[in-house]
């Protein structure tokens, strides 16, 4: 299986949300409503973080055409102070149309693990 290591600013996306929230909202309400964001997209969130991808293999349904191939994309990384570990759909473009699941863990290492053993 392919696996990759990502080397962006992977520990700053959450930080990044808050502070662009902080400006508008002021310093109070930022992280709480940081929080909700990622709540409601947080497939889009999970990809921004990722320190490591492994593809999975390709998703098909009988109901999609030919033109609606996606990848399932096993990620982890992480955000807003916790591990996780999270499988997507993502498209040839890269871009991620849903999240099929995420872990959440307080330590590294059970994080590793578990994305090793993502199939």
């Amino acid at each position: 299986m392919f696996q990759s290591s990502i080397d962006i600013g992977v520990n700053r996306v959450f930080e990044r949300l808050v502070a662009g929230l902080e400006i508008e909202f002021g310093s109070v309400a930022a992280v709480g409503l940081a929080r909700q964001f990622i709540e409601a997209e947080g497939a889009d969130f999970y990809w921004e973080a990722r320190a490591r991808e492994r593809w999975l293999g390709s998703y098909e349904r009988l109901d999609w055409d030919e033109s609606d191939a996606f990848d399932r994309i096993a990620v982890s990384g992480i955000l807003d102070g916790r591990h996780y570990v999270a499988v997507l759909l993502v498209d040839a473009f890269g871009s991620v149309d849903a999240l099929l699941g995420v872990r959440q863990f307080e330590d590294g290492n059970a994080a590793q693990e578990a994305f090793e053993a993502t199939v």
